[in-house]
């Protein structure tokens, strides 16, 4: 069975390829730089604007050696995290568990978790990594989670 499309007038072909142009602008106009303005517009209080939102979970166990001190999670803060963000971060307490894939155990740990929301920037991304290996370098951990994504945002 041989199903053919229907022949379009000279009028149809004309409309068709404007309709297309069209909807081709603007998805173009979409993706440029008007989706940051558009999505500016969209937060919902003044002064506020698309950041991105990263939270960094820190295990509080050093391997064969028990719990990271005060003093050395300070001196992590100051050497290592307050540098790349000074214009500020919120870090708090927790309680974590995660599924060690060698031992396949549970490990369950006091956990810190840093907040920091900045501009999304290659260097910003560059930084959070930079933070996540000297962190995991510094005290033998295995990995540090890294939760992000973009929110509005305004300080």
């Amino acid at each position: 069975m041989n199903i053919r499309a229907p022949k379009l007038t000279p009028f149809c072909r004309r409309n068709g390829l404007r309709l297309r142009v069209g909807v081709v602008a603007i998805v173009l106009a979409l993706a440029g730089e008007g989706t940051l303005h558009a999505q500016a517009a969209e937060c919902p209080f003044p002064g506020q604007k698309p950041m991105l939102i990263v939270q960094l979970f820190f295990g509080q166990i050093v391997p064969n050696r028990g719990p990271v001190t005060a003093t050395e999670w300070d001196g992590f803060l100051q050497q290592h995290v307050t540098p790349l963000f000074p214009s500020g971060l919120t870090v708090y307490d927790a309680y974590g568990q995660w599924l060690n894939p060698q031992l396949h155990a549970v490990i369950r740990q006091a956990t810190r978790i840093i907040v920091i929301a900045t501009d999304d920037t290659p260097e910003a991304r560059g930084k959070i990594a930079q933070v996540s290996e000297s962190y995991r370098r510094q005290f033998n951990q295995q990995s540090v989670g890294v939760i992000s994504g973009t929110e509005c945002g305004g300080f």
